[in-house]
């Protein structure tokens, strides 16, 4: 049963969208006076500490506290999952955990109040989507547990599985969380109807140039009039300059927030790209494609997703970050066949591979005990799939034990089961998780082939502090939220309005922000923080 929704990549995508209307709060601010930085001596002193209690304790349980986002509601079997859980982690480590899911619209406030006030938590999912998390700051304030030693000793499991890629989370030469196991890179691509290439005889291997698209859309738009052709990104809100202008050539990195970037994510220069040649070409493009019809019409007001207009047969395709498995996911949403047209190659970077971490909270009483619990989700299939898909016969059965392909169990629909949060992603190594009826049998070969292959940015790992420049930041995100979706969306003329845009940009600060952002850049690859 294809059952899958693609929630990371569309998380991805939409923070793309809306990255320019976030608070400060990410960008890795340790304001004087309030921060502590957590110094080797007190950490010492801490663990101490925690030894003595953890040995006093040693014959009961650890109980840690588990915080995750969840996008949808609190399933109803949440507590009979978290009570199989922790028979098993008794006999495996002698802990238990009390899972705590909290709304994704809230997430990023919750934790930072948890943290803040010393409420209960041990482990928790942190990262660098800023619509979600604040991990550089909560880095950067000592309220995240340094893991370098404790993955060495506790942790061998995580090593293993994420190897290079736990570089990506380190700030100020420590290690404060570790990356989920999923799609580490993305391709950006054209997601079509497939009964539509079918019935015009188009050959979706002959999609390879800004020609090659139009011509496509043309075809739609004469044949299919009722049917608008192209959406230009996965949300409502999403524009051209999500994918950089779409690329064919070298991808660029985003360097997580669009003000300033690489336009060839092997050259190491910080350009504004609102003023770049790129730039120009893509908005020009994009009114043209607004004025021509094959773009929504309707973009500055519609509230849609793609996929609910591609259900409603009023959209033909449209524009996103993927990764292997995604025809199969938005085929499952949308009840038809999606085919889909790679348009640039694939990229990991930064965002992609810190966007979704696990951290220890800087106050947990049981910090060697939380590492021992997060490298079975890592590593202990059993671990992985109880968080992932419940309890089997309950609420899924295996209907392929040598591929690990499941269905929902016997009388159990998406609509009645008790336990379908669908954030695997989230739970650690994903490639241990079962794979859903519907699927490809080698989606996670397919997903491990993906992320080996895929082109690894020059600044993997960097992760910029706009601390000194916080007064440019937040005015440019302001003109940022005046010009952008309107330029994005074709709905404006840009020989008009880009100019306006730049000109605006310049007197906010981005200039400064794109020197701060090099010379820390520069600072990175001094230390050897990209090797």
């Amino acid at each position: 049963m294809k059952r899958c929704k693609n929630i990371f990549t569309m998380l991805l995508s939409f923070v793309m969208s809306f990255a320019m209307i976030l608070s400060l709060s990410a960008c890795g601010k340790n304001d004087a006076g309030t921060t502590k930085e957590k110094t080797t001596e007190d950490t010492k002193q801490t663990d101490v500490g925690k030894d003595t209690e953890q040995v006093a304790d040693a014959e009961e349980p650890v109980n840690l506290t588990v915080a995750f986002a969840i996008f949808g509601e609190t399933p109803m079997d949440l507590n009979k999952i978290n009570e199989k859980i922790n028979e098993y982690l008794k006999e495996k480590v002698n802990a238990t955990i009390t899972l705590l899911p909290i709304s994704g619209s809230s997430y990023s406030q919750q934790i930072d109040l948890m943290l803040t006030s010393g409420e209960k938590l041990d482990l928790l999912v942190d990262g660098t989507i800023t619509a979600l998390f604040n991990y550089t700051s909560h880095a950067s304030k000592g309220q995240l547990y340094p893991m370098k030693d404790l993955l060495d000793e506790y942790g061998q499991g995580i090593q293993k599985a994420m190897g290079k890629y736990l570089d990506a989370a380190v700030v100020n030469g420590e290690i404060y969380g570790v990356p989920t196991n999923r799609d580490l890179a993305a391709r950006v691509s054209l997601l079509v109807r497939s009964s539509l290439l079918e019935k015009y005889k188009i050959d979706p291997a002959s999609i390879k140039t800004y020609e090659d698209m139009e011509g496509l859309f043309q075809t739609i738009k004469e044949k299919e009039p009722s049917v608008t052709p192209l959406m230009i990104a996965d949300s409502a809100s999403g524009t051209i300059f999500d994918s950089l202008g779409l690329s064919f050539d070298t991808a660029g990195d985003q360097l997580s927030d669009m003000i300033g970037v690489l336009m060839d994510n092997q050259v190491l220069k910080v350009a504004d790209y609102y003023e770049t040649e790129e730039c120009k070409a893509a908005c020009k493009r994009i009114r043209d494609w607004y004025e021509k019809g094959y773009v929504l019409q309707d973009a500055a007001t519609n509230q849609s997703s793609p996929t609910d207009l591609i259900k409603a047969g009023t959209v033909f395709g449209y524009i996103s970050n993927s990764k292997p498995g995604m025809e199969a996911q938005i085929a499952s949403t949308v009840g038809e066949d999606i085919t889909e047209i790679p348009l640039t190659e694939a990229l990991s970077d930064t965002q992609k591979v810190t966007g979704f971490m696990w951290a220890i909270a800087g106050e947990s009483k049981y910090s060697e005990k939380a590492m021992e619990v997060l490298n079975l989700m890592y590593t202990d299939p059993v671990f992985i799939n109880l968080l992932d898909h419940g309890i089997e016969g309950v609420h899924y059965k295996v209907v392929d034990k040598e591929n690990n392909i499941i269905d929902f169990a016997d009388g159990v629909t998406p609509d009645t089961t008790g336990y379908d949060m669908n954030i695997d992603f989230q739970f650690g190594n994903q490639l241990l998780s079962y794979i859903w009826e519907g699927d490809s049998p080698t989606l996670w070969k397919d997903m491990e082939q993906f992320n080996t292959s895929a082109k690894v940015s020059k600044a993997m790992g960097f992760q910029f502090d706009a601390t000194k420049v916080k007064t440019e930041y937040a005015s440019v995100n302001a003109v940022i939220n005046q010009y952008k979706t309107a330029l994005g969306q074709g709905t404006v003329d840009p020989t008009q309005y880009l100019p306006e845009f730049i000109q605006k940009l310049k007197a906010a600060g981005i200039d400064a922000i794109v020197t701060e952002k090099q010379a820390q850049l520069d600072a990175f690859v001094k230390a050897g923080g990209n090797d």
